[in-house]
């Protein structure tokens, strides 16, 4: 019997040079009894030429080829713009969906899914509480990349260094930091903030009164199908000083944090106020992000693979978190019922 293959796509979003698995991941693959094929050209971006994979165990073919013969497809995001026959029935898509950041067609891509039969993991559907036990959690790992870039960004953009004291050349007192929201990307950006001398405060809801503060870094993200709420106005980023810097880790397409944020952009207002939209963090660290991505993948393969076959269940806690669908069905209420609440509004049977 032929042994399972795992299929890497090329990531095709403008500007993410990262991959899903890195030539290094290939060898504990092919460990699992697992064949490994990888799309021409996956990892250009990275400087990992396709000689690389092959040195590594793997196959290379074209895209069409990548998804008709492999079991297991494997991307950072679901790949698009197949010219051929795309994903099938009981094929297995790994992937992320949170940086998809398309809550209005989101619910019918995973309907779609479903109907056609094909079993979803995205390694970052999992919740706060799940977190601290599953080795699937590539979302907080990732996050945790993110919340160090918006660190370094904040301060690479204050016009003032963020300790103080000790030298005639720092100011007297230290910069203070406020950094709104929770989870691995806030407590890694107030963690390397007060490591550069900072003075860090950390809060989950909407912000205090800004203007005593000299950075700022949101990062309440939304839930796969929201959109990230707005918790900083345009009044209040007048209330700034001139110099300070505001960094919305939300920025997206679908708004942000930061009223007037542009994703991937960084403006300076009227007032002065240096203003990031900084959305794809992870992404300006894409070799460690990749890396990063394929041990959470290689933990996920451990866990289905066994003896040759997928052992899809979705009893099964550990995989149950991660498990968007499987035969048909969506498994996770706060999956579905987002999906038959959307399919109501338009019309949709």
């Amino acid at each position: 019997m032929a042994a399972l293959a795992v299929g890497v796509c090329r990531e095709t979003t403008p500007g993410d040079r990262r991959v899903a698995l890195p030539p290094r991941s290939v060898a504990p693959v092919r460990t699992l009894g697992l064949d490994v094929a990888v799309e021409m050209g996956a990892g250009a971006n990275l400087g990992l030429a396709d000689r690389t994979y092959r040195a590594a165990g793997a196959r290379i073919g074209t895209r069409d080829e990548i998804l008709a013969r492999s079991d297991i497809v494997v991307a950072l995001r679901p790949p698009s713009g197949v010219t051929g026959g795309g994903l099938r029935h009981d094929q297995v898509l790994v992937t992320l969906l949170t940086d998809l950041r398309a809550p209005l067609s989101l619910p019918f891509l995973i309907h779609k899914w479903a109907d056609e039969g094909l079993t979803v993991i995205a390694l970052d559907l999992i919740g706060e509480t799940e977190a601290t036990t599953s080795p699937l959690d590539a979302g907080a790992s990732l996050e945790v990349l993110a919340g160090y870039k918006a660190a370094l960004l904040a301060a690479d953009l204050l016009d003032r260094p963020l300790s103080g004291g000790g030298n005639p050349a720092l100011p007297r007192a230290a910069a203070h930091a406020l950094i709104v929201g929770r989870g691995p990307a806030a407590r890694q950006a107030g963690h390397v903030l007060g490591a550069c001398g900072a003075e860090v405060l950390t809060v989950d809801g909407p912000p205090p009164d800004l203007g005593d503060w000299d950075v700022v870094v949101t990062s309440l993200r939304p839930w796969l199908y929201d959109r990230p709420p707005t918790v900083v106005t345009a009044p209040s980023l007048a209330g700034m000083r001139p110099g300070s810097v505001i960094v919305d880790m939300a920025a997206g397409q679908d708004g942000g944090n930061v009223e007037g944020a542009e994703p991937e952009t960084v403006a300076r207002t009227a007032s002065g106020v240096t203003v990031a939209g900084a959305g794809r963090l992870a992404e300006r660290l894409p070799r460690v992000a990749s890396e990063t991505y394929a041990g959470h993948v290689v933990a996920l393969l451990k866990h289905l693979a066994r003896g040759g076959t997928i052992d899809i269940d979705p009893a099964d806690p550990v995989l149950s978190a991660v498990l968007v669908t499987h035969r048909g069905l969506v498994p996770r209420e706060d999956v579905w019922r987002p999906i038959m609440e959307q399919m109501a509004v338009a019309g949709l049977p």
